[in-house]
């Protein structure tokens, strides 16, 4: 004969388990959805035990690494891009990916319009940006910016004012690099807001020295 109480507390684990579940399920954020799955996967696991049930034991069993898992790997996205704020704009972890290319002076990287292929960074030498009379220098990057502009085109053309060494990265490589890695993601967003900050505040500038002029 089986204990009344027994089953009563046993149910209460199943319905604990199922309760904290919906819970995580109910959230809008990985993290927590993931805290509410490997906590529901824990009271399953306890559950199968006491009521002898093999299925939601099994079940549960290969739930719970898998679900927690994948909670690590967010809360170490979260923290790397916590990190990703504190740290200098470089590039130099991805030189080993990246195609070493030599420019002779008066060379064209790329002409307004064109559809883009490649990140830029300059190991030195000079390049100007022609539309916008820009010259970048070395440590700067220029290109990142067509792979996120709507119709996905070069925004002005790219001259080598001096002979130039660079290194090169694919916009195919690049698209995985900001997708995986939130550090690079957040490298190239910062470089993006500050070049079209300084084209806000060179911008001003020349229309201030029109008005006093």
């Amino acid at each position: 004969m089986v204990d009344s109480d027994l089953i009563s507390y046993v149910d209460m684990i199943g319905y604990l388990g199922g309760v904290v579940t919906v819970w995580g399920l109910y959230q809008k954020t990985m993290i927590p959805l993931r805290v509410g799955a490997v906590c529901g996967n824990v009271g399953f696991l306890i559950f199968g035990i006491l009521a002898g049930s093999n299925p939601t034991f099994v079940v549960h069993a290969l739930l719970l690494p898998l679900n927690a898992y994948r909670m690590i790997q967010m809360m170490r996205l979260v923290r790397e891009m916590h990190l990703s704020t504190d740290e200098a704009n470089t590039l130099e972890p991805l030189i080993p990916f990246m195609k070493r290319e030599k420019k002779k002076a008066g060379a064209e990287l790329f002409a307004m319009g064109d559809t883009p292929d490649r990140m830029i960074l300059i190991k030195s030498g000079i390049i100007l940006l022609k539309e916008i009379d820009v010259r970048c220098h070395e440590g700067e990057v220029l290109g990142e910016i067509a792979m996120f502009t709507p119709d996905g085109k070069r925004t002005c053309t790219a001259v080598c004012e001096t002979d130039c060494e660079l290194f090169t990265l694919s916009n195919e490589a690049m698209a995985q690099l900001f997708a995986q890695n939130p550090r690079f993601a957040m490298f190239l967003m910062r470089v993006i807001v500050k070049r079209l900050l300084d084209n806000w505040h060179e911008a001003d500038e020349r229309s201030q020295a029109r008005v006093t002029g």
